[in-house]
C-alpha cells in the first residue's frame, strides 16, 4: 500500500510539474496542446486534456484541468494509466520566498490509477522521455586536478503549509504478470491537514477492498521531526470489518522506520482475513478469532512484543512475542503462558473442539471428519480426509505453558512444553506432562508438509488413573487401576482410518491394584463344568481385582500383538497372548485363568499351581465372547488335581 501511495504520488507531481513548467511560456490559447506536447517530451507517454483547463499564477500558481487521460504503456492492460474528471493545484508564490511551502490546494476528483508490472518485471511507471535516444551518454571525468567543493543546494526549507488536501472517489489497481498478482481499491477518499512542520498532522483516509471498507487515521505531532529523520509522537488506527488495530506511541523516520509504544490488534477470523487478503488457508475450524495487546517495537519486517496479552482460537495467553516477516512465511518466537492448548481445531478430522465429550457409544473414534456419520467406514474408523495444511501457514518457536492441553478426546494437565513449527512440521516436546493424576513426558511430531500427513509420538508416563485415560483415549472402559506406559508408535495416512492401519510401534504397559470390569474370573471357574459345552458372554457388572497386571507389545499395520500378558491376584493368576486388530477393532486372544493355591497377589509366584481354565476371548467391538478351550481343560495337570484335594 504504501509503495502504490509513493507511485502514485510521484506520477501526480509529474504531471503536475509538466503543466506548470509549459504554462510558464506558452500562450494561453495555446495551453492544451503545448502542454500535452510538454508532458509527451519528458514521459514518452500522450497526455490528452479533454475538458476545460486554466492557469494562474498570482497570488498563487494555479493548474485546474478537466477530463485528463494519461496514457499506459504500449503492453498495458488498459489504455490509461492515470484518468480523472478533475485535478486543481493551487501553490502560493510569496512564500516561497521565504523558504516556505504553502499549497493551497491540492485535490484529484475521481481519479483512476492503473499500475502494472509486465512478464519480463517491466513496471508501466517506467518511462522513456522522448529526448532520451538524442542524448549522448555523458563522457567519463579525465580532471585529476584539486577537490572541487560540492554544491550545497538552494535554500533551507524552512517550513510547509498544507490547506485542502484531498482525493475524492479514487481507484487504484495493481497487477504483476509474473505471478499473477491483482489488486483493485476503489472509494479512495482522503483529507489530509497540516496547518504547519511544527503543528500536528492528521490524516484521514477511507477506501474499499475486497468489498470492505478500510479506514485508516493517523496523526504526527512534530511532522518536522520525520522530514529530519527524527523521532515524534505518533498515533495510527485501522479499521475494517476484517481487522481491527490501534497504535500509540512514536515514530522514527530513519532508513528503517521503527515504531514504538502500545499496539492493540482484534481479527475476528484469521482464516477470513487471510481469505480477504488473497491467500486462503484450507477449509477447517482453527484460525478463528485472534486478539493481541502489549508492548510493541516494530520495524516493517519484525514486530517485537513484550507484556503481551493474546488470545487465538479461544486460547487465552500472556508472554513474549515475536513476528518476524522477512522469510517465505511468518515466523513466530516467544515464551507465551496458556491457559488451554486445543489442538483439535487445527485437524479437520479430528475430535470436536471441545475435546471434552466421548463419542456416542458403539461409534468408536466418533464423527472424526466432523461430517455425517456416512463419512465413517463400517469398522468405526473415519475416512474423512485430515487436513494439517494449517500448519504450513507460519513457522514458530515458542516455549510454552499450559494448564490443559485437548488432544482428541484426551485430556492433558498442567504442562511444559516446547513447540516448533518448520514447513508443516509440528514438534511438541513436553518436558513436564501431566495426565489423569499421572506425570511424565511425552514427545509428538505431526508432519503436514507432505502430501500424507504423519505423526511420531513417545510417551513415558507412570502413576497414571487408567480407567478415565483408557475412556478418553480408546473408549475402553474394562480397565481399573494405577498404571505406567511406555510408547513409542507412527504412522501416516490421509485419513483416520489410514493412520489406524498403518500404526505401528511398541511399549510396555502395567498396572497395579485394579479390576478388570465386566469379568469376573473367579466366576469364570466355577462355572466351566456348566458353561464349557456352549461359552458365555461375560456381560453384567461382575469385576476381576488384581494386585499386577501388565504386558509388552507390539504395533505392525495396525495389529497389537502382545505375548507376555500377566495378572496376578489373591488365589488367581491369569497369563495370555493374542491380537488386537485396530483396524477391524476386533481382538482374538488366549487367556489362561488358574485357581492359584496362594492368597500371595502382587509380587507372587506367577507359575503357582492350580486349576487352569484356558479360555479363548473373541471380541468383536461391542460384543465379548468368552469360550473355554476343552482340550485344554480336560488335559488337567497332576498338579493341578493335587490343588484341588489341599
Amino acid at each position: 500500500m504504501a509503495r502504490i501511495a509513493l507511485i502514485v504520488f510521484g506520477i501526480i507531481v509529474l504531471l503536475v510539474g509538466g503543466l506548470v513548467a509549459a504554462a510558464s511560456f506558452i500562450p494561453a490559447e495555446t495551453y492544451k496542446a503545448e502542454i500535452e506536447k510538454a508532458v509527451e517530451q519528458q514521459t514518452g507517454r500522450q497526455l490528452r486534456i479533454e475538458g476545460d483547463v486554466g492557469i494562474t499564477f498570482l497570488p498563487a500558481l494555479g493548474v485546474e484541468a478537466e477530463a485528463v487521460r494519461f496514457a499506459n504503456a504500449e503492453w498495458g492492460g488498459k489504455p490509461d494509466m492515470v484518468s480523472m474528471d478533475a485535478m486543481q493545484v493551487s501553490l502560493k508564490i510569496l512564500p516561497l520566498l521565504s523558504g516556505n511551502v504553502e499549497l493551497d490546494r491540492f485535490v484529484l476528483v475521481r481519479p483512476e490509477i492503473h499500475l502494472e508490472v509486465n512478464r519480463q518485471g517491466t513496471p508501466n511507471w517506467q518511462f522513456k522521455p522522448a529526448q532520451e535516444a538524442a542524448e549522448a551518454p555523458a563522457s567519463p571525468s579525465t580532471d585529476t586536478g584539486g577537490d572541487e567543493t560540492p554544491s550545497e543546494g538552494g535554500a533551507a526549507l524552512n517550513d510547509i503549509r498544507l490547506g485542502e488536501i484531498a482525493i475524492e472517489n479514487g481507484v487504484a489497481s495493481y497487477k504483476d504478470a509474473r505471478s499473477g498478482a491483482a489488486y483493485e481499491i476503489t472509494e479512495i477518499n482522503t483529507v489530509l491537514n497540516l496547518p504547519s512542520l511544527d503543528r500536528q498532522m492528521v490524516f484521514d483516509g477511507s477506501a474499499v477492498w475486497n468489498g470492505d471498507t478500510i479506514e485508516l487515521d493517523l496523526t504526527a505531532d512534530r511532522p518536522r521531526a520525520l522530514i529530519a529523520g527524527g523521532e515524534t509522537p505518533f498515533t495510527l488506527s485501522l479499521a475494517t470489518p476484517k481487522i481491527t488495530s490501534g497504535f500509540d506511541g512514536t515514530v522514527t523516520q530513519a532508513d528503517t522506520p521503527k515504531l514504538a509504544g502500545t499496539m492493540n490488534v482484534d481479527i475476528p477470523s484469521v482464516r477470513a482475513l487471510a481469505a480477504w487478503a488473497g491467500s486462503p488457508l484450507a477449509e477447517g475450524d482453527g484460525f478463528g478469532p485472534f486478539t493481541i495487546k502489549g508492548t510493541v517495537s516494530a520495524t516493517p519486517e519484525v514486530f517485537d512484543f513484550s507484556n503481551a496479552a493474546l488470545s487465538f482460537d479461544e486460547m487465552e495467553g500472556k508472554g513474549a512475542l515475536n513476528v518476524n516477516l522477512k522469510g517465505r512465511r511468518p515466523k513466530l518466537t516467544g515464551k507465551l503462558d496458556l491457559e488451554t492448548i486445543n489442538t483439535n481445531v487445527y485437524m479437520a478430522g479430528g475430535a470436536s473442539a471441545s475435546g471434552g465429550d466421548a463419542p456416542a457409544s458403539g461409534t468408536p473414534g466418533g464423527n472424526a471428519g466432523g461430517g455425517s456419520a456416512a463419512s465413517s467406514s463400517a469398522s468405526g474408523w473415519s475416512d474423512a480426509p485430515i487436513d494439517m495444511s494449517g500448519l504450513k501457514a507460519v513457522d514458530a518457536d515458542l516455549a510454552l505453558s499450559a494448564q490443559k492441553i485437548l488432544v482428541q478426546n484426551i485430556t492433558i494437565g498442567e504442562s511444559v512444553l516446547g513447540v516448533k513449527l518448520n514447513g508443516g512440521v509440528l514438534t511438541a516436546d513436553l518436558s513436564k506432562l501431566a495426565l489423569y493424576e499421572g506425570a511424565g513426558k511425552a514427545k509428538v511430531t505431526l508432519n503436514g508438509a507432505q502430501a500424507t500427513p504423519a505423526l511420531n509420538a513417545t510417551f513415558d508416563i507412570s502413576n497414571i488413573a487408567a480407567y478415565p485415560l483408557l475412556r478418553d483415549a480408546a473408549e475402553f472402559e474394562r480397565l481399573e487401576g494405577t498404571g505406567a506406559m511406555n510408547v513409542s508408535v507412527q504412522t501416516r495416512g490421509k485419513s483416520q482410518k489410514q493412520m489406524i492401519s498403518a500404526l505401528s510401534g511398541n511399549g510396555s504397559v502395567t498396572f497395579a491394584n485394579g479390576a478388570i470390569k465386566g469379568i469376573n474370573v473367579a466366576q469364570l471357574l466355577r462355572n466351566v463344568l456348566s458353561g464349557a459345552l456352549s461359552g458365555w458372554n461375560a456381560g453384567g457388572t461382575q469385576d476381576t481385582d488384581f494386585s499386577e497386571l501388565g504386558g509388552t507389545f507390539t504395533i505392525q499395520n495396525g495389529i497389537l500383538s502382545n505375548q507376555d500378558f500377566l495378572l496376578l491376584s489373591p488365589l488367581a493368576r491369569v497369563s495370555g497372548a493374542g491380537t488386537v486388530n485396530l483396524p477391524q477393532q476386533t481382538l482374538s486372544y488366549r487367556v489362561e485363568p488358574k485357581l492359584a493355591a496362594t492368597l500371595e497377589g502382587q509380587g507372587g509366584d506367577a507359575g503357582a499351581k492350580g486349576i487352569e481354565v484356558p479360555t479363548i476371548i473373541d471380541a468383536r467391538r461391542a460384543n465379548q465372547m468368552f469360550i473355554p478351550d476343552l482340550t485344554a481343560i480336560l488335559s488337567v495337570q497332576e498338579g493341578a488335581v493335587n490343588a484341588i484335594k489341599n
